[in-house]
């Protein structure tokens, strides 16, 4: 099974901009299938909804896909994705607990782009160890920020996993695993194969301005029904 373990929806929440991605969690699906992968992680932030959402979809459509049920939460200590829940888990806790939240929702902590340099954001760094898996690729993040990850997985031998982080239709499938059976078991046991590719220069800079226009609210017609979509 061939499976991005990392992206966003209209769903997902910022601060400044409103939402965070440019796709519903029936597009985003879509393109995955299109790309020919098995399966999706839907990691919306704040929020398990838009991959709820993004499940009800394949079952009413009878399609064979995967929709793995997830969120991106931000812990004291950085951002961290729970894996196979369905209910939220609220932000701004230790990462410690943010974990055990996860745990007792019968899911997996996932430390993503640990060493990646966001504006406003903190990434766990070092304590990425704490978590389930290690994010070791990141679509998203150049420089060292996927080396320094894997490197520190390798050296705790932690299990890796790597996923697109897209935040558009675009960039969706460039980046995740390969696994035979179930991947929250395979995850967990190490037995998944790493694939993935940069997000392009081109979608980064198109989703940056489109981000900027939101912050200024100069939003196009196509933005404008997104943000109305339910």
């Amino acid at each position: 099974m061939k499976i991005d373990l990392h992206c966003h929806t209209i769903y997902s929440k910022n601060k400044l901009w409103g939402r965070d991605a440019f796709n519903t969690p029936k597009e985003m699906v879509k393109a995955a299938m299109k790309k020919g992968l098995d399966g999706l992680a839907i990691t919306d932030h704040q929020t398990v909804k838009g991959s709820l959402v993004a499940r009800d979809y394949i079952k009413r459509i009878g399609k064979r896909f995967l929709l793995i049920t997830g969120i991106e939460i931000c812990t004291k200590d950085g951002e961290v994705i729970g894996l196979d829940i369905k209910e939220d888990v609220r932000d701004d806790l230790s990462l410690e607990e943010t974990i055990e939240k996860i745990h007792a929702l019968g899911g997996i902590a996932i430390a993503v782009h640990p060493f990646a340099k966001h504006l406003f954001r903190k990434c766990v760094g070092d304590k990425a160890i704490k978590a389930d898996a290690v994010e070791v690729f990141n679509a998203s993040c150049r420089g060292d920020s996927n080396p320094k990850a894997l490197e520190l997985a390798n050296k705790f031998k932690k299990p890796k996993v790597a996923g697109s982080d897209a935040h558009h239709v675009t960039d969706v499938g460039n980046a995740g695993i390969i696994c035979d059976g179930d991947p929250i078991s395979m995850i967990l046991k190490g037995k998944v194969e790493i694939f993935g590719k940069y997000n392009g220069i081109k979608s980064l800079v198109l989703l940056s301005g489109k981000k900027l226009a939101r912050f200024f609210g100069c939003c196009t017609k196509e933005e404008r029904s997104l943000k109305d979509w339910k």
